[in-house]
């Protein structure tokens, strides 16, 4: 693969180099701890853009306080928004050689930007991705991806896979160490401006799944080195309650339909099979996840979530369980999709449906 690297070092500082965008992904609760760790491990003179969709009026405002005070770039709509429609409003913004894309519910840990531009400077990447962690709290030690890897043979994906994910990292720090990869994820990567703009930005028909997929292989196909960085580190907070006013968010944002069309659409932009290999188990994994933390508790709807968590365990009653989740769910996520439909923007079903 070509590499780029030039023997020329930059004087400038790393924060002078760099546009850290913050966009929303499935909830609005963690966004202010997000934040707090996003400007306490911010590069001195990075610039920083926020795009904050549709949050509670209190989260909004500390919010809005926050990205103020340290001379960053608001940007707020009055509705859900996906992460690829964020990346795009920010990159309107940017003015810098490198954009780290944030998502709102990760903590950074020291030097997490430091080491990924060191890395594009010493091989040439044209993107970057830190070792992830995941886990209810900042200091947890499980790895959800190290980098992975990506194959397609004779139109099917057949492996889509994360590198020592769920193992703790004590198992495999010996074998951490930077190198090519061809699957990241967005939770937090580093990009080279240039190289978004030679894509036409964020696909934003990529509404859950594929996105990062796609840029991992736009840069692949055009030559440009996608790599892995131990030594850059966040953590991904999962495994903590939704408040109730962000149930219906976390419903829509992997709602069946935008699964659905976010796969066909993606098998149709890198002419791959949706009817077998990775699309399969990624729409399963869809339809799980709207279930994962929330219905087991007999929080939303008692003995109808118990059931429907069930259901989702296996492909063939997942697709009975879906239609039944997606009624039972709709007064939640209506209030959702009313708010797109009313700032303009495609929604996933109703009257107003794209």
């Amino acid at each position: 693969m070509e590499q780029n690297a030039s023997n020329t070092v930059d004087q400038r500082s790393v924060g002078e180099r760099t546009s850290v965008i913050v966009v929303p992904r499935q909830r609005w609760s963690l966004a202010v701890r997000s934040l707090e760790a996003v400007l306490a491990e911010l590069p001195e003179g990075a610039q920083l853009v926020y795009v904050d969709g549709g949050s509670p009026d209190e989260i909004r405002r500390q919010l809005q306080t926050m990205v103020e005070a340290a001379g960053g770039v608001w940007i707020h709509r009055d509705c859900i928004l996906t992460g690829n429609e964020g990346r795009n409003m920010a990159m309107e913004f940017v003015d810098r050689e490198f954009v780290v894309s944030v998502d709102n519910d990760v903590i950074p840990h020291p030097g997490w930007i430091d080491r990924m531009v060191e890395c594009a400077d010493e091989t040439g990447a044209g993107v970057v991705g830190p070792l992830i962690f995941h886990g209810p709290k900042p200091e947890s030690a499980n790895i959800h991806i190290a980098g992975g890897a990506i194959e397609i043979h004779d139109g099917v994906m057949t492996t889509n896979d994360r590198h020592h994910s769920y193992l703790n990292v004590d198992q495999v720090e010996d074998q951490l160490e930077r190198r090519e990869t061809t699957q990241l994820e967005f939770h937090t990567i580093m990009i080279r401006a240039d190289l978004i703009r030679e894509i036409g930005g964020f696909d934003e028909n990529l509404i859950t799944f594929g996105d990062h997929e796609d840029l991992t292989l736009a840069a692949i196909e055009r030559g440009v080195g996608v790599w892995f960085e131990p030594a850059a580190r966040i953590t991904y907070l999962t495994m903590i309650a939704l408040d109730e006013n962000e149930i219906g968010y976390w419903q829509l944002r992997w709602c069946e339909e935008w699964n659905r069309t976010s796969l066909e659409h993606f098998g149709r932009k890198w002419k791959i099979e949706t009817s077998s290999g990775w699309p399969v188990t990624a729409r399963l994994w869809g339809t799980r996840e709207r279930t994962r933390w929330y219905h087991g508790r007999n929080k939303l709807y008692k003995y109808g979530g118990l059931m429907v968590r069930g259901l989702n365990k296996k492909p063939a009653t997942a697709k009975m369980s879906r239609h039944v989740e997606e009624r039972l769910m709709r007064r939640r996520t209506d209030v959702e999709v009313q708010r797109r439909v009313d700032a303009g923007l495609p929604v996933p079903y109703g009257p107003s449906a794209a």
